[in-house]
């Protein structure tokens, strides 16, 4: 009886071991299970932050060459359309009467009154127009701000019509600085001449002398004289003298 009893305590002890020994592997295998499982996560949540990091930059890449097409004439005549509420098309059909003035990243389009002026920075168009009231222009200024993305969204699929109309008023604007200079100079010209043509040389000689002037101009001489001259002249000497316009002979 005795050695039954004790049969069983070690039996018991042996269970409860197994118990213990089974107890801890679960535990462990459970922290092991969460600690992959927590791994696993971080390894997701880095590759979508990874992700996420190249979409992001992928998409600052695409705006930059989306902007970079571009030129800063095109940005301008954008924002002008927007704040006009125009399409390339519309603007394209009186583009003709359209005066274009630009200085470094300022531009200036009016229609022979008002005047609307964009400035070009780095991500924006900025705008001063005349506000409209309900009688007319009014005597304030208006302010609008544009980025470039927004307007490069809005017109960049009328590229083409805003290429054509830049053409056109660039070649007007040409053209016009060209009419300028030239009247410019042609009137310095028409000065330079008139300066010369008023001018008066007076020459009194004695001897043996040969003089050459222009312009309008009065000689008297003495002695053995030639005198050639060109212009409007009258020469008076003690010779016989042969008076001519255009030229003299003494």
């Amino acid at each position: 009886m005795k050695k039954l009893r004790s049969f069983y305590k070690v039996l018991i002890a042996l269970l409860v071991l197994l118990f213990v020994e089974f107890g801890v592997l679960l535990v462990s295998l459970s922290l092991a299970d969460r600690g992959s499982k927590q791994t696993d996560t971080n390894s997701t949540n880095a590759e979508n932050s990874s992700l996420k990091a190249e979409n992001s930059s992928l998409k600052a890449k695409k705006n930059s060459e989306k902007q970079a097409k571009y030129s800063n004439q095109d940005y301008a005549l954008m924002a002008y359309l927007k704040l006009q509420g125009q399409t390339a098309n519309e603007l394209k059909q009186n583009k003709d009467n359209m005066n274009w003035k630009q200085d470094n990243n300022k531009f200036t389009i009016d229609f022979g009154a008002h005047a609307t002026l964009m400035t070009v920075t780095d991500k924006q168009v900025q705008l001063t127009y005349d506000k409209s009231t309900e009688e007319g222009m009014g005597q304030g200024n208006g302010h609008k701000v544009y980025t470039k993305q927004e307007l490069a969204e809005e017109f960049g699929n009328q590229k083409s019509t805003l290429d054509e109309i830049l053409d056109t008023v660039n070649e007007n604007s040409n053209n016009s600085s060209n009419t300028q200079s030239s009247a410019q100079n042609n009137q310095s010209q028409n000065n330079t001449a008139n300066q010369a043509n008023n001018t008066t040389y007076s020459s009194s000689t004695t001897g043996n002398t040969t003089t050459t002037t222009t312009g309008n101009t009065t000689t008297t001489t003495t002695g053995n004289t030639t005198a050639t001259t060109t212009g409007n002249t009258t020469s008076n000497s003690d010779q016989d003298a042969t008076t001519t316009n255009g030229s003299t002979t003494d």
